[in-house]
């Protein structure tokens, strides 16, 4: 595309703007509607997270909803208005998401269904799966415009951009071709992104793959992760928003139902799901809870020390966990007097249970 510049006149001379201008502007614009807890229209945000979270499905039911009219998503209000939403997956198959799509659609009205059909798009068979050249960005920035869209779902960035976001060049580069071709086209911009974090620690801006960069150039985030709980379960999260107030502690438990859709259980203390873990992501209870039974058990035989060796066969050679984590968590075992390192004998420790000491914490 050729660049506009747009400082100067046609003169060629520098133009200053006033601040209060550019207030005065805004005031006879009309207040965008908010699309769904604090997503306006016209917007650029991101939908987040961690593998294997549903961030797709979150998408699609997000997109489902607006296309046709629903006045509640996820637990959230929406004003009710049906909208013509483009859906561009770049990462599936027309199959795969057809498939998701079918289930997700039986649960809808009639009424709702011919909405469906009339404002929810998505992309021909042939539609590039990488945005490589600009060509490829030249023929999403045309085929949105026709389509007519007011709010457009891309999955995923990762598919957007040729390198990887962490490293700052390419996430400049990322950054710049996204505002050129898509930034002025004055639709809301929903773009599904993953994390680099979110396993041992709650989610927060900092997990966002590229988050140096990639937080500043878009307006909000929603954040997916796994509950670090043997009960399992995922959680969603506001982690950023530059509409609305930020809220760091609330966390959305839900399931994904048999329907492909996101259903909201409960809310609860985004920090209160970790309790059971280190928060400074040192481990998580169920490798502690394996490596404490297994000392037990070795205490019940009989044995009063257990060797690094031992460790090791039964917990690195197997693959249960990393050796670099097996030693974090021996290390979490000896703060809490569960075992010693026996002196003089290195790689060997001394089982407290059964001594008065070791009792878990």
């Amino acid at each position: 595309m050729e660049e506009t510049n747009h400082v100067s006149n046609e003169e060629g001379r520098i133009v200053v703007v006033k601040a209060i201008d550019l207030i005065n502007k805004v005031k006879e614009e009309p207040e965008p509607s908010f699309l769904w807890k604090g997503i306006p229209e016209g917007s650029t945000g991101l939908i987040t997270g961690v593998g294997k979270t549903g961030k797709t499905t979150f998408a699609e039911n997000l997109a489902i909803s607006l296309s046709v009219g629903k006045k509640e998503f996820f637990g959230f209000p929406m004003d009710g208005v049906p909208r013509k939403s483009l859906f561009i997956n770049l990462e599936e198959s027309y199959r795969v998401k057809s498939r998701r799509n079918i289930r997700q659609i039986a649960s809808l009205t009639p009424a709702e269904l011919d909405l469906f059909a009339s404002n929810y798009l998505s992309t021909p068979l042939d539609f590039p799966q990488y945005l490589n050249t600009e060509n490829d960005w030249e023929l999403m920035r045309n085929y949105i415009i026709a389509s007519e869209a007011e709010v457009v779902f891309i999955d995923s960035l990762g598919h957007m951009c040729i390198g990887e976001i962490e490293k700052s060049l390419i996430a400049q580069n990322f950054t710049k071709t996204f505002k050129e071709y898509l930034g002025n086209l004055n639709k809301t911009l929903i773009i599904v992104h993953h994390m680099t974090k979110g396993s041992d620690k709650p989610i927060d801006q900092d997990s966002i793959a590229g988050s140096r960069f990639i937080a500043q150039e878009f307006d909000y985030a929603y954040g997916l992760a796994h509950v670090p709980r043997a009960t399992g379960g995922s959680y969603a999260c506001l982690l950023y928003n530059k509409y609305i107030e930020k809220d760091d502690t609330t966390s959305y438990l839900y399931k994904m139902s048999n329907d492909g859709w996101v259903e909201y259980l409960s809310t609860e203390n985004k920090y209160n799901l970790y309790k059971d873990s280190r928060i400074d992501g040192r481990a998580n209870s169920t490798n502690n809870d394996l490596i404490y039974k297994y000392v037990k058990s070795k205490a019940s035989q009989g044995s009063q020390t257990i060797t690094s060796q031992e460790f090791m066969e039964n917990f690195v050679s197997n693959n249960t966990m990393s050796k670099d984590t097996l030693y974090k968590k021996i290390g979490h075992q000896i703060q809490d007097g569960l075992i010693e390192r026996k002196e003089g004998n290195e790689g060997v420790y001394k089982i407290n249970l059964g001594t008065g000491n070791g009792e878990r914490k």
